[in-house]
């Protein structure tokens, strides 16, 4: 192939009424980057074409939109890798999704600013600096907890990709999520209760559809997915009564006293009266299609050999202190490595034992 189509999302909102797509035809040249192709279609053929960029080295996060669909960053993506992907000849370049354009692949900035400012994304010491004038120093075993979560450049590339987000505009994202945590899990902030209380207010922490897009899409290997469920982890550790807490509490008591769960009973228990009313309709159009046990709303019935499950929930109690498995290390464990600091102990090798 010698020439490939640059399609790129255009939009002026001085003179256009909706936006548009214009095409540009380029010579496909090894080596070069997508954020290199829109350069030459704007040196050479079209002036007006407007884009954010910086560093051009994956660093500074400027350069994030949406190419053939998926949110990555301009500067790092391949022309060649992406026809070769998709089997196509043509590149396809949008602003970033959950977004609203300016001008071109050009997108509003100030919904993320003012998402991040509700978790104040900086240092807040929880003790005077050292007296010998030197830095806050840490643990790099306290440090791999937050070494993934610190090579955020707030490209917004997960916010893109979110589902969650755009149903719900409200929800705080993954990027500001995964930054909460970043500042909440390190061992020298001090901010950790106000953090928490920012992510858990008004149920933002649970909006989460656990999709795994934001992962996906991250190009800095962040683990934003994975980070908003460190976060639920660390709220629970620390006494909050999250709906994810209580619910999974209410999972708990429904295997140890009937050895599976009653979905029908499951919003009145966790929500009261008032959320069994609201969630009414759903279930009469479950009892409609005959999903629903009538049985379950009188208690329902216990399975076969109970008693076993039983005998597994209480030798899984009596081994409870002796066996600490912790989801934030084992879902760290992929990037222990990445700054070669003290090796954090292998869970596959201990079965969680500390």
């Amino acid at each position: 192939m010698e020439k490939f189509k640059l399609r790129i999302f255009r939009y002026d909102p001085t003179k256009d009424t909706n936006p548009y797509y214009k095409t540009y035809e380029l010579p496909v040249e090894k080596g070069m980057t997508v954020l290199a192709a829109l350069f030459k279609a704007k040196e050479e053929q079209d002036p007006s074409i407007s884009f954010r960029y910086n560093c051009r080295a994956a660093i500074c996060g400027s350069c994030a939109v949406r190419i053939n669909g998926h949110a990555t960053l301009a500067c790092k993506v391949q022309v060649t890798h992406i026809l070769q992907k998709y089997e196509t000849d043509t590149i396809t370049v949008d602003p970033i999704g959950n977004v609203r354009p300016l001008k071109d692949l050009i997108y509003d900035m100030d919904w993320l600013v003012d998402k991040l400012k509700r978790i104040k994304p900086w240092f807040i010491p929880k003790e005077p600096p050292p007296s010998d004038g030197t830095e806050y120093r840490q643990d790099p075993y306290d440090h791999h907890r937050i070494d993934f979560a610190s090579d955020c450049i707030l490209c917004a590339s997960c916010m893109s990709d979110c589902n969650a987000l755009k149903a719900n505009k409200d929800y705080h994202g993954p990027m500001v999520l995964s930054k909460a945590y970043r500042f909440a899990a390190d061992t020298r902030d001090g901010a950790k209760e106000e953090r928490l209380d920012a992510v858990l207010d008004d149920l933002n922490l649970e909006w989460c559809v656990r999709c795994w897009e934001c992962t996906t899409r991250c190009p800095k290997e962040v683990q934003p997915f994975e980070n908003i469920i460190r976060l639920r982890i660390m709220a629970a550790e620390e006494g909050y009564k999250t709906p994810g807490e209580i619910h999974a509490e209410i999972f708990e008591k429904d295997i140890l006293n009937r050895g599976l769960l009653n979905e029908m009973l499951l919003p009145m228990k966790q929500e009261g009266i008032l959320g069994a009313i609201k969630r009414a309709p759903f279930g009469i159009r479950m009892m409609v299609k005959g999903k629903v046990n009538f049985a379950d709303f009188f208690g329902g019935h216990k399975i076969k050999r109970l008693e076993e499950v039983q005998k597994i929930y209480e030798k899984a109690k009596e081994k409870e202190k002796e066996v600490k498995i912790k989801l934030p290390q084992i879902m760290g464990v992929v990037y222990e490595d990445k700054r070669k600091t003290r090796k954090r102990a292998n869970f596959t090798e201990t079965g969680g034992n500390e």
